[in-house]
């Protein structure tokens, strides 16, 4: 009867075990999902970066003085650390659906600017000019951001494209034995197109950290102005030579940032 009353409490005990290892299996299998992320909303953020590119400065002989060849181009490299703002709006139909829309404005500055770069050497020898220029790039970047969501939508891969407006300007000297001359035009207005990609992870409900690369291009001829001073080849009396500045330029710019976004 003792080894019956043994067995009893043994078999209830493994039954009570299995109730409550089925139960927790239970909870477990239960247990909701991670909630998912909804990008809806306004943001905005700074961001620092490198930037790298090129244009073409050309300076042109007035034909009256009887040089020749009477066009010196170059093409002036540009590069620089920069920062951004930036401020959008990002769309999502709902937490189910993995794809996002978003529109952004971004400033980058200060402006790039080019080291003086030498685009030729006029007639070498006791009357040899030497012309060296320099450019600088200012732009802002507006267009859309199409993106596609991974890790319960909290990372957002995208890409990004649009219009890009920006400033464009700089300056050139030629100098030599026979004296100095500048042409320094007023920067002027372009307008061209940007294309990029990048990513983007929210590390709370409201803040986020993103990588991005953008390819960046002006469709402009760049500005012009006329050499002052007293190189007699550049400032031949009534005929004076003239400089084109910062024609088509192009960047490529890489930023880390932070954005804050409002739900």
């Amino acid at each position: 009867m003792r080894r019956s009353y043994i067995a009893l409490i043994i078999a209830v005990g493994a039954i009570a075990g299995l109730a409550d290892a089925a139960s927790a299996a239970d909870l477990l299998v239960k247990a909701p999902p991670p909630a998912l992320f909804v990008w809806t909303g306004f943001y905005g953020g700074a961001n620092v970066g490198h930037s790298w590119g090129s244009s073409l400065n050309t300076t042109e002989l007035n034909a009256a003085t009887g040089i020749t060849p009477a066009l010196y181009s170059g093409g002036v490299t540009h590069r620089g650390w920069e920062a951004s703002v930036e401020g959008g709006y990002c769309w999502q139909q709902g937490p189910t659906t993995l794809v996002v829309a978003c529109l952004e404005a971004r400033y980058d500055f200060p402006r790039e600017s080019s080291s003086s770069t030498t685009i030729g050497t006029i007639i070498p020898g006791v009357t040899q000019t030497n012309v060296y220029a320099t450019t600088h790039v200012d732009p802002l970047l507006i267009g859309p951001h199409l993106g596609f969501l991974t890790n319960a939508n909290r990372t957002m891969w995208y890409a990004a494209g649009g219009l890009a407006v920006g400033r464009v300007g700089g300056s050139s000297t030629g100098t030599g034995l026979i004296g100095t001359s500048t042409a320094s035009p007023q920067s002027g207005w372009a307008s061209g197109w940007f294309a990029g990609a990048g990513v983007e992870q929210m590390v709370t409900n409201n803040w986020g950290v993103k990588l991005e690369y953008d390819y960046v291009r002006l469709d402009t001829n760049g500005v012009t102005a006329s050499y002052t001073g007293t190189n007699l080849l550049l400032n031949y009396p009534g005929f004076p030579a003239s400089a084109t500045l910062a024609s088509h330029p192009y960047d490529n710019v890489v930023t880390v940032g932070i954005n804050y976004h409002v739900h």
